[in-house]
């Protein structure tokens, strides 16, 4: 009896045992979890933060290439617009221009030239008392300078505008008014010259040309579209409140503007994105 009720004991003590390790093994387990991941969390908020900041500077970029895109845009269609005014430019070259190689006309009043013929009548003494006159090699005297008529001078710069070759036609212009102040094609001039600066995208001196072309001839021809050159110009420079100002005054200032000057100043007043 004793030893049953032992063997009883052993086997309770036993199965108690056995319930408290499978109690205690999932205590056991849940201890060896790893902790919260919190390090990962951050690691997260960090990443989308980073997109964020990725995503706005792309944002930033693409916005500034757009505007790029338009500048380029509104560049083009001017230019564009510039070659089509010049096709359309009646000219008048009926002088022409000299022809290259040209000798310039002979001196007045003698000189060298017939002073051969002169030494040839006299004798060996005569000859030598009159010097080397008539020995002088060629090339040794500068030779005169060709005199160019302002008629000629200007169909010539106008020549070189007309076929796009603005570099040239902005020096001979400005030759020409450096010549020429007060020709009959001066205010012409003044305006051809700070036209073809402005086609060359020196806005700088181009605002200043048409601004000097406004204060000469503020009621001539070309008057109301130097205004709206000026304007051009002036927003080239990134002064685009008064270059606005200038095409929105057209009209005011200029009420016989021709219908084609009125058009370029509506176009660029857009591309400008001038307050309607």
């Amino acid at each position: 009896m004793k030893s049953s009720a032992l063997s009883k004991t052993t086997r309770l003590a036993a199965c108690i045992a056995a319930a408290g390790f499978l109690f205690a093994a999932p205590a056991w387990a849940q201890t060896q979890l790893p902790p919260p991941a919190y390090g990962n969390a951050d690691a997260r908020q960090d990443r989308i933060e980073e997109l964020q900041r990725q995503l706005t500077e792309a944002t930033a970029e693409n916005e500034r290439l757009q505007f790029e895109i338009i500048q380029r845009d509104r560049e083009i269609t001017r230019l564009r617009g510039m070659i089509g005014e010049l096709a359309g430019v009646n000219q008048d070259l009926s002088a022409g221009t000299p022809p290259e190689g040209a000798a310039p006309p002979p001196p007045s009043g003698g000189g060298s030239v017939g002073d051969g013929d002169q030494l040839a009548g006299l004798n060996d003494a005569q000859r030598r008392a009159s010097g080397t006159l008539g020995t002088m090699p060629a090339g040794s005297a500068p030779a005169p300078t060709p005199v160019v008529e302002p008629g000629d001078a200007y169909s010539r710069a106008r020549e070189l505008l007309v076929n796009g070759r603005y570099a040239e036609a902005e020096v001979a212009f400005g030759d020409f008014l450096e010549r020429h102040p007060d020709a009959e094609m001066a205010p012409d001039a003044r305006f051809w010259f700070a036209f073809t600066l402005l086609a060359r995208n020196n806005y700088d001196d181009a605002a200043a040309g048409f601004l000097d072309y406004l204060q000469r001839h503020g009621q001539a021809a070309r008057a109301a579209e130097a205004q709206v050159r000026l304007g051009m110009a002036l927003v080239g420079m990134g002064q685009r409140q008064q270059g606005c100002s200038a095409f929105a005054s057209l009209v005011r200032r200029y009420p016989n503007a021709t219908r084609a000057v009125r058009d370029l100043a509506t176009r660029e007043s857009r591309a400008a994105q001038c307050a309607a």
